[in-house]
């Protein structure tokens, strides 16, 4: 009752911090928006993709960011959007042969470290959230998602691989074995409706206005706690819910173990041209029912 008797108003709120914010430079495939006081809005933008896909300039450039943020005590939450319609982050980007061998590893660290910043990380997810993208949105503490175009899956399994980003460790945390299993196995796509029910997101929207207005009352309560507080409380929820970090490396060497297989690359070359390279089709769009086509094209 207590939190809703006398909030403060924006003007108010704007007060409370003199301390400056935290600078930040600009960065590839990144907007940063730190015009709200206490958050840091991270957009994702890769300009190389048309479907948004996780590759190096995120990785760098987020690893950089969680960097400066670990000892930042002005920042309290840290929202992550995509600016590019239909796609949050479709998936790793393949499209580069050979795979750098790391960049499941260096994925694995630096979601690692987005669970033990101090401030509370949110998704707001209006599109595709595969593969390496849904892996970033699970190591975040709190997901959310617009029910019209939000997908979510992990389709490694159809190209040979597991996913190597964490979700077989956060996955069954979230929504239980027997449906990790399920969706780890197809590799077929859940939408934000489902997703909500089960427990993958906290909640799914009718519309992307109802998403940031719910978004917008649940920041302007926790840019009021120190980020002190936030931090003690995700590090006891930590405690009860993380996977340890050397599963999900276990999970990334394995991954990295199947690129050096001919059958993965065969299978890999059959993606990409089943894609178009990674191209803003329909087959990436719908994805989680399209990776099956990937065997008529190896038996062809």
């Amino acid at each position: 009752m207590m939190l809703h008797q006398g909030l403060p108003t924006w003007a108010t709120l704007l007060l409370i911090s003199t301390t400056a914010a935290l600078t930040l430079p600009n960065y590839r495939g990144l907007r940063i928006d730190q015009s709200r006081q206490g958050v840091l809005h991270i957009a994702f933008n890769n300009p190389d993709s048309e479907i948004n896909v996780w590759g190096e300039d995120a990785l760098k450039g987020l690893t950089d960011i969680v960097q400066r943020l670990q000892n930042d005590t002005e920042t309290k939450a840290i929202l992550f959007t995509s600016d590019v319609p239909k796609y949050f982050l479709a998936h790793l980007d393949v499209l580069s042969q050979p795979l750098d061998p790391t960049i499941s590893q260096r994925s694995v660290e630096l979601f690692y470290s987005l669970t033990n910043l101090p401030q509370v990380t949110i998704g707001a997810v209006n599109g595709v959230a595969r593969g390496a993208g849904n892996e970033f949105l699970l190591s975040l503490d709190m997901r959310f998602a617009v029910k019209s175009h939000s997908r979510f899956g992990q389709p490694e399994i159809a190209t040979d691989y597991l996913p190597g980003g964490g979700a077989p460790q956060y996955l069954p945390r979230l929504i239980g074995r027997g449906r990790a299993m399920e969706y780890i196995l197809t590799g077929k796509d859940i939408l934000a409706e489902d997703a909500e029910r089960m427990g993958w997101i906290n909640k799914a929207f009718d519309s992307e206005r109802e998403m940031k207005a719910y978004i917008d009352d649940m920041l302007k309560v926790l840019t009021l706690y120190s980020t002190r507080a936030i931090g003690l409380n995700k590090n006891a929820i930590n405690v009860a819910s993380r996977p340890p970090i050397a599963n999900t490396l276990a999970d990334s060497n394995a991954f990295s173990e199947s690129a050096g297989r001919p059958e993965t690359q065969k299978l890999l070359g059959d993606f990409l041209e089943l894609t178009q390279n990674l191209s803003a089709t329909d087959v990436e769009l719908y994805l989680g029912e399209s990776v099956p086509l990937l065997y008529n094209l190896s038996a062809s």
